[in-house]
């Protein structure tokens, strides 16, 4: 079986925050690499979000082209990708010609299957800025739920999908006036209504998905799909290939999701094996993009009747948000983003971090008490400090040789949790959760530590050697389980242990043999300051 590991596509109207590399690209990471460990052939695709209205605006604040700041944004975000160690076989752009090429295609297969007709209708147009309104650039109170920021079309807070027209108390986020009148125009839409049948069937198909994925979907399917514009009356995005679309460009929302389609198909001619084959889909984002990839996304590809495979796993993470709940925001100087975060602190702290704290099933805000919590007392105390004593005690007491020992059943039984450690992460993991196996890998490490500490083999020399080899082996099955979490940290503990193959999964079921050699141990990660680490933070907002 094939694994494709599909993240939400950052937007490249800005650096994506915490929040952001949480939700999306780091919990993928997390999927893929744990795939690659175990043998599986896993692709790992996203790419920047070029297109839409967020880009348009910020580029209009800035003075400059909306191609031009999403092209710089996007070389920020690839390398800010790639220094926090998220290892994509494909991170692309919405701006390639495959996609282009691609939305183009399966847009008029959908038109020629009878699910895309135009209507005219009323869009909104600011008399004061004489332009269309795309819906970021629109503002106002939902209808459903009375949160006053709702866009255009979506309501973060209550998630529901809204058109612009619904908005009470509409304003105008380019001039800030309430200006705005609801013009004709034609535009292009997805029959959503006469696909539900078919997506009602596969929703039902998932009776495992979790429970803010299945609340959010069946809401949406309760109230009823109804058809969705998927073209804008805006300069940047892909043109829409429809005849008499002229100036028209596919909304963002209608096409970005295509991508995880054009990135197979752009990175591998065996691209099909990834969409029709004996694959799972597994799909990482925040709860706010749930609908696009439950409905919208399947949607298209069901109209287009080409038997694509639709998403499997859909692991969605509850928001975080900056402390005391409020919103990042880069403008407001409000949280911290990827690029700070660096200066702040090395890639493997944030991962950490970020992943023992995951928002699974409720909102989360950030807090330094927690990260320095989850370095100083969880990666350092309970697992740093166990690989360290461990390797320290075989350099002193056994020249870096790994002794050989007569086990008994107590060192047997430490020995299985490793066994038992497997079945659990992996059941977690494949389930598409995060946060549980991170806590299965923490309470081996205190049961390692708990073992050293009773087995007191600086004095118990009976015991001495049984129970270093058995803390060895425990190193050995810890670096493998936090790979796919920190895999820099592994990696340093893996050269350490001084073993030839390749660090994998199958590892688990090998000893390492009395005699072998380790290399000279050294200190794998330093505890954090917090309150230096605050000072510094302060700094930089202050800069």
């Amino acid at each position: 079986m094939k694994v494709l590991i599909c993240s939400a596509w950052p937007y490249s109207s800005g650096v994506p925050h915490l929040g952001n590399l949480i939700g999306s690209l780091l919990s993928g990471d997390v999927f893929a690499r744990y795939y690659r460990l175990k043998g599986f052939d896993a692709l790992y695709v996203s790419g920047t979000d070029m297109h839409g209205t967020r880009t348009e605006f910020e580029a209009l604040k800035q003075g400059i082209s909306a191609k031009k700041l999403a092209e710089k944004n996007h070389k920020l975000i690839k390398k800010l990708i790639e220094d926090f160690e998220i290892k994509f076989d494909n991170y692309t752009s919405t701006e390639s010609e495959t996609h282009k090429k691609f939305v183009k295609e399966i847009y008029e297969k959908m038109e020629k299957n009878g699910f895309i007709f135009t209507q005219l209708e009323k869009r909104a147009f600011c008399e004061n800025c004489k332009k269309f309104l795309a819906d970021a650039f629109i503002e106002g109170v939902c209808p459903k739920c009375g949160y006053e920021y709702a866009k255009g079309n979506q309501c973060d807070k209550c998630g529901a999908l809204l058109e612009a027209e619904e908005l009470k108390n509409p304003k105008c986020k380019i001039c800030g006036q309430s200006n705005i009148i609801f013009k004709e125009t034609k535009h292009w839409f997805l029959d959503l209504k006469k696909l539900q049948p078919e997506i009602e069937k596969y929703v039902k198909s998932h009776t495992k998905w979790q429970g803010n994925v299945k609340h959010f979907t069946e809401n949406l399917l309760k109230q009823g799909l109804k058809p969705r514009a998927v073209t804008r009356d805006i300069e940047w995005g892909i043109p829409a290939p429809f005849k008499d679309a002229e100036g028209k460009v596919i909304y963002v929302w209608a096409e970005a999701a295509l991508g995880y389609v054009s990135a197979t198909i752009e990175h591998t001619e065996n691209w099909k094996d990834f969409w029709f084959g004996n694959v799972k889909h597994i799909y990482t984002l925040a709860k706010d993009n749930i609908p696009f990839h439950t409905i919208l996304f399947p949607a298209q590809l069901i109209a287009s009747k080409d038997g694509y495979h639709l998403p499997d796993q859909i692991s969605a993470t509850e928001y975080l948000n900056w402390e005391g709940g409020q919103k990042f925001s880069k403008s407001r100087n409000i949280g911290i983003f990827m690029d700070d975060a660096l200066k702040l602190l090395p890639a493997t702290y944030w991962r950490f971090y970020l992943l023992y704290d995951r928002p699974e099933s409720k909102d989360a805000n950030f807090s330094w008490k927690e990260l320095e919590k989850s370095i100083n007392q969880i990666l350092i105390g309970d697992f740093g400090n166990f690989v360290n004593r461990t390797l320290k005690f075989v350099e002193k007491y056994y020249a870096l040789q790994i002794p050989k020992a007569e086990l008994d059943n107590e060192d047997k039984t430490i020995l299985d949790k490793i066994h038992v450690t497997e079945e659990v992460i992996s059941e977690i993991l494949e389930s598409g959760k995060i946060k549980d196996a991170i806590d299965a890998i923490v309470n081996l490490c205190r049961t390692a530590n708990t073992y050293f500490q009773q087995r007191e083999p600086w004095k118990n020399q009976d015991k001495k050697d049984a129970t270093i080899y058995t803390c060895t082996q425990l190193v050995k099955a810890l670096s493998i389980f936090m790979y796919p979490f920190t895999p820099s940290l592994s990696e340093k503990v893996w050269e350490i242990l001084n073993i030839k193959e390749k660090l994998s999964w199958k590892e688990l079921e090998k000893n390492i043999e009395p005699g072998h050699l380790i290399k000279k141990p050294e200190i794998i990660i330093e505890k954090i300051d917090i309150k230096e680490l605050k000072e510094n933070y302060n700094s930089l907002k202050n800069a």
